[in-house]
């Protein structure tokens, strides 16, 4: 039987994903006979997966704090995270963004101005209409 080179691509990569998934089956398997072992009764259950790592697409690590404070200065009044976000991405050249990809962003920007508040940057406002400028 022949096939297309996509076509053997894909079985390919089908075999080796497949054979991934049953080695990777087997060590959990493993490692909760191990869990049983040492503590008799543990409920496996209540260990949470990880979650994995989803990049950002535009800012590396440690780049978002510096690229909103950057925002911030520029700013004349105080902003709402929306507004500092859309700024960010207008710098790095995203005109139109995806409601997904803006969530995603208000998320990581919130998460790091909440970290700085006070030290870099200071917040005004009610949680629910916070506006953020800088100190510095």
């Amino acid at each position: 039987m022949t096939h297309s080179p996509l076509m053997y691509g894909l079985i390919k990569l089908h075999r080796q994903l497949d054979g991934e998934l049953k080695r990777t089956k087997k060590n959990v398997a493993h490692v909760r006979a191990v869990i049983e072992i040492v503590s008799p009764g543990f409920d496996i259950s209540t260990i949470r997966p990880k979650k994995p790592y989803k990049p950002n697409p535009w800012f590396h690590r440690g780049e978002i704090f510096l690229a909103a404070l950057g925002v911030l200065r520029e700013a004349e009044t105080p902003l709402s995270q929306t507004e500092i976000v859309k700024r960010m991405l207008a710098k790095r050249g995203v005109a139109s963004p995806t409601p997904a990809d803006l969530k995603d962003m208000r998320n990581a920007v919130h998460v790091t101005l909440g970290r700085y508040d006070g030290k870099a940057i200071k917040s005004t406002g009610k949680r629910e209409a916070r506006r953020w400028s800088a100190l510095i």
